[in-house]
Parts: structure tokens; C-alpha cells; sequence
């Protein structure tokens, strides 16, 4: 069995703030007319947000290199798969 080193509750207790106050970037960011810029600030927080809980709740940081493969492939096949939607969204409006 691969063993991987278990972070202190010092760094769980800090990426729980952080995602706490990303969370309230995207509240502020709600009440802030920027136009298209609010989904470009929103996306990026969102991103900010998914890579703090896949490197640190879910260890992928020390994980065996071919769990590492499938996440990155998921990522991959979502960016094609949203990619897709946008260019028909694109295309009809």
C-alpha cells in the first residue's frame, strides 16, 4: 500500500479559510457590475476554489502518478466538453 505524509491541521484549518474567503470574493463580486467580467472573476475564483480542495482534501499532491494522469484527463475532457458547449452557445446568439 503507497502511504502519503497526512498534512498538519494547521494547513487543513488555512486552505479552509482560504476557500472561505474565496467564497466571499464571489458574493462581492455579485453585487459589483462588471459585465462579462464578473463570469471571468467568477470562473477564476471557482478554479481557485476546485484546485485547493483536489491538491489538499484529496491528496493529490501524493498520490500515486496514475490517479495524478486520470485527474489531469478529467480536467482535460471537462475544458472539451465546456469548450464544445461555448462554440454552440457562441454560435447561436
Amino acid at each position: 500500500m503507497i502511504t502519503h505524509p497526512v498534512p498538519a491541521i494547521r494547513t487543513y484549518v488555512l486552505v479552509w479559510v482560504g476557500l472561505i474567503v474565496l467564497l466571499l470574493l464571489t458574493l462581492g463580486s455579485a453585487f459589483i457590475p462588471l459585465g462579462w467580467g464578473n463570469a471571468a472573476i467568477n470562473l477564476a475564483i471557482a478554479v481557485a476554489k476546485s484546485l485547493l480542495v483536489i491538491f489538499f482534501y484529496m491528496h493529490l499532491r501524493s498520490a500515486h502518478y496514475v490517479l495524478r494522469i486520470a485527474a489531469t484527463a478529467g480536467f482535460f475532457w471537462l475544458a472539451i466538453l465546456l469548450g464544445l458547449s461555448l462554440t454552440d452557445f457562441v454560435t447561436r446568439y
